[in-house]
């Protein structure tokens, strides 16, 4: 009996054992692919950056996320376009993706961000939180939502048009591909904006629209011109002042290769004054245009403070029915 039990304690040692060094052995084999994986990782990102058509630079570049993650990180990140004159600096960049799962990613990034699209334009914003979700298939990037909080900055558009300096408590960017058509949305709550040293008062925006044929914009970006040559639908633009007044505006669009703008569109409100007030608040030098816009939509309404009204737009004309109303210059 004592050999026995002997026998079957050894067998169960050596069982032991065994289970033992194979988990090792998996453990370290793990180990040297994942960091294989890392390096090989930071040789594609270095190799990318420096064969882009626009050049990045990720300062103190590294690869970090061991045993279950992987992500690159960089004390800074910085981007240079040559073909458009567009330049941009941020600060600090973390991601991370599950080992299992590595074309989803999630990012943070830190601010400040200096934008400068061409001499005179630029824009200075920096926030506490702003982190996204990334979805690449074998082609590229197919899903992106950007999420931030307590956005603030500074819009110089140059050419000695009026800046403005605007904070939002919370926004969010959506984008996917859709077939052959682009879908992205855009929401801002609590967007306070200052044009001059007027303060318009705080109200949420949101924008729901289709780009048709720009589905290959999330793997190889937009082209230099756009949204020049463009077309798609306008599900939704809206804004909310509070207390019931609300505008909203969709239709069809389309942009031509001079950045004119035309389309069908239905526009409605609700408060007809509030908007009037606030667009003269933030442009004073259109207060009679705003007034007398105003007046005839309410006669389209029929007196009412709300209205729904459709709007033509040829060529950058606004026009309510046959009277021009506003003119909107080359996008």
């Amino acid at each position: 009996m004592t050999s026995t039990n002997g026998a079957a304690t050894s067998g169960s040692a050596r069982r032991f054992w065994l289970l033992g060094i194979g988990v090792a052995v998996v453990v370290a084999l793990y180990t040297a692919a994942w960091f294989y994986g890392a390096d090989r990782l930071k040789a594609i990102v270095r190799g990318q950056l420096s064969d882009a058509s626009v050049a990045v630079a990720c300062t103190g570049l590294d690869v970090r996320g061991y045993p279950f993650r992987i992500g690159v990180f960089c004390d800074s990140l910085g981007l240079d376009d040559s073909r458009t004159g567009t330049s941009a600096s941020f600060g600090a960049l973390r991601s991370a993706a599950q080992v299992y799962r590595p074309g989803h990613a999630i990012l943070e990034l830190d601010g400040p961000a200096q934008i400068r699209v061409a001499p005179e334009m630029s824009l200075v914003a920096d926030w506490d939180l702003l982190h996204a979700s990334v979805v690449a298939g074998t082609v590229g990037l197919e899903r992106v939502s950007v999420a931030y909080d307590a956005l603030r900055g500074t819009f110089t558009p140059g050419m000695g048009r009026t800046g403005l300096t605007f904070t939002v408590r919370h926004g969010e960017v959506h984008t996917r591909e859709n077939g052959d058509a682009l879908d992205a949305a855009l929401s801002l709550h609590g967007l306070d904006l200052k044009v001059a040293d007027t303060a318009v008062p705080s109200l949420d925006a949101t924008l729901d629209l289709s780009i048709e044929g720009a589905a290959g914009w999330l793997a190889s970006g937009p082209p230099e011109d756009a949204p020049r040559g463009t077309k798609g639908e306008l599900r939704r633009f809206g804004l909310d002042f509070g207390g019931g007044n609300t505008a909203t505006l969709s239709g069809r669009y389309e942009i031509d290769d001079q950045g004119l703008l035309s389309g069908r569109f239905e526009l409605k409100v609700n408060g007809i004054d509030t908007a009037r007030d606030l667009v003269k608040r933030a442009y004073p030098e259109v207060a009679d245009t705003a007034d007398s816009v105003t007046e005839t939509i309410r006669a389209l309404s029929g007196g009412s403070d709300d209205a729904s009204v459709r709007l033509k737009v040829d060529d950058g004309v606004v026009y309510l029915g046959f009277i021009p109303i506003a003119a909107i210059p080359p996008l």
